[in-house]
């Protein structure tokens, strides 16, 4: 893997000499903790005394290796907006940001505290020189809509890439754990983000971007109805799911040797017309080295950093999604 990491990091040429689009991408860590207790949060078993050892040395490797993938992902062209999930706090994205080989990029980041019980967040990295940031909020979701255990909070950023307008919302809703309970409270979360996209868009503001892990895929009932995507009951939605195309072709995560595809962007209608979006176009990074060596697997899976308690030093047990858009022309 460290040889295809290599190759990739040194290919300096960009996708687009005449620098007419931008690449923003969105990626589940996969546990991304810094290598010390945090006695607020449950974060005991990623620290050096735990039965995985996660020290400095591993810590490190996951947080270069995690740099030189968005630098490939762009051939050189770094990503001007990464979202990422399953990052525990400040220190994580301070090394990321300024002590890997992203350094050279301009990134800096936007992170808040949420309530989740192992103490991992959603983020935003952005490069300063592409992307100004106008306004920034966590959105916490309500109690009372909880169900099993206090969830992550929704990040949204208003800024501008390079002369366009952008509205990010980022998201990692609840998991599927315990026979999955919280089922209607990702809905209810879609639904929360949705109200907040659609009284953006009746003010004129139609560059918006959903982005993150959803625990469901584009063509699942929450979905749909959470993001009023359904063209039969809502002909004039305003969202578009990048990913509704990969049903029965690929995926970012794989579980039971399923491939799925709850890593999505659903962007506006307005915004959609300046995207890459060919038939060929899955918006999945897949590169050979995030790709589990393991040749008696039924199905290619992603190379986590873990197998349950065994240390792989993959890189996550998610591909990073992407895309590409103008803005010049």
């Amino acid at each position: 893997m460290a040889k295809y990491l290599s190759i990739l990091f040194f290919m300096t040429l960009p996708l687009f000499t005449n620098a007419q689009r931008e690449i923003i991408a969105f990626h589940n860590c996969e546990n991304f903790f810094y290598p010390k207790n945090d006695s607020l949060t449950s974060d005991d078993e990623f620290t050096p005394v735990s039965g995985r050892n996660w020290n400095w040395e591993r810590f490190n490797k996951k947080k270069d290796d995690l740099a030189k993938t968005y630098i490939a992902l762009g051939k050189g062209n770094l990503p001007s907006i990464i979202g990422l999930c399953e990052v525990e706090n400040r220190e994580v994205l301070n090394a990321l940001c300024f002590n890997s080989p992203l350094k050279k990029g301009n990134y800096d980041y936007i992170h808040y505290e949420s309530k989740d019980i192992r103490g991992i967040d959603v983020a935003l990295i952005y490069r300063k020189d592409k992307f100004t940031i106008l306004k920034q909020e966590n959105i916490v979701v309500d109690d009372k809509l909880i169900i099993d255990e206090p969830t992550r909070d929704i990040l949204y950023v208003n800024g501008l890439l390079e002369n366009i307008p952008l509205h990010l919302f980022i998201v990692h809703a609840p998991s599927r754990r315990n026979k999955d309970k919280n089922k209607p409270l990702r809905k209810a979360i879609f639904e929360m983000i949705y109200s907040k996209v659609d009284e953006l868009y009746k003010k004129g503001e139609q560059n918006i971007i959903i982005m993150g892990d959803m625990n469901d895929n584009p063509w699942d009932k929450s979905i749909q109805e959470g993001f009023r995507i359904n063209k039969y009951t809502n002909p004039n939605a305003i969202l578009k799911n990048l990913m509704m195309k990969n049903k029965g072709k690929t995926g970012s995560y794989v579980y039971a040797n399923e491939i799925l595809s709850f890593d999505q962007f659903l962007v506006s209608d307005k915004l959609f017309e300046k995207i890459e979006t060919s038939e060929n176009f899955h918006h999945i990074f897949t590169p050979s080295f995030m790709i589990d060596p393991n040749p008696n697997l039924s199905v290619p899976i992603p190379f986590s950093t873990y197998k349950s308690y065994k240390y792989q030093g993959g890189i996550s047990d998610h591909y990073p999604i992407y895309f590409e858009i103008e803005t010049s022309k």
